[in-house]
């Protein structure tokens, strides 16, 4: 089974229908030392998802097109985040079931997937990477980055000890809706998140 596939059956399985992806892109990888988490940059509140093992894991994104009446612009938003951590024949056959018992707030604009080792060092006591002084500065720079580059997704390195880095988006959806998938043995084949309202 190809990639695209997997995905397409995914998003028809998981996506609201208003939010169904137009079009699939890599977004390059989600370097992983401690537990994943997909929220807005300054959440109230998070859940982070556990048992993704260490390392880089590739990242795919099922985006939409929106086009804004008053201006006429065009933008692209994300509203489907695939962590593959197996086989897309494998990940299809998973079980797919609720990461945690709550959807993740994403804001309204922008939604960050990264790793807690790179959240926190953005928080109180942590240590932000060289050239952003704090959070403020790391969200305007992604968002001068979205905004000129057009592009779905932008990539920093969060952590400069662990190398975690966060890959950031915009979102329609202000929360979002985690599942995990699991094989016949209980193993982590893939992370799956769906925009929910």
């Amino acid at each position: 089974m190809k990639i695209d596939t997997l995905l397409r059956q995914l998003a028809d399985e998981h996506v609201l229908e208003w939010d169904r992806p137009e079009e699939f892109q890599r977004a390059g990888d989600l370097t992983v030392a401690g537990n994943v988490v997909f929220s807005c940059p300054e959440p109230p509140e998070w859940s982070e998802c556990e048992d993704v093992p260490p390392g880089d894991h590739p990242v795919y994104l099922g985006t939409v097109r929106r086009t804004d009446q008053q201006s006429g612009e065009t933008s692209t938003f994300v509203t489907m985040v695939l962590v593959p951590l197996a086989e897309p024949e494998v990940i299809a056959e998973a079980v797919f079931e609720d990461a945690v018992e709550d959807w993740q707030p994403l804001g309204a604009e922008t939604g960050f997937l990264w790793d807690s080792t790179a959240m926190d060092a953005f928080r109180p006591g942590g240590t932000p990477p060289k050239g952003f002084a704090d959070l403020d500065a790391l969200v305007a720079h992604v968002e001068s980055e979205l905004g000129t580059s057009g592009a779905a997704w932008v990539s920093v390195v969060a952590n400069e000890q662990t190398g975690a880095n966060v890959l950031a988006f915009p979102v329609l959806d202000e929360s979002a809706l985690c599942l995990e998938a699991r094989d016949e043995d209980g193993k982590l084949v893939a992370l799956l998140f769906a925009g929910s309202m």
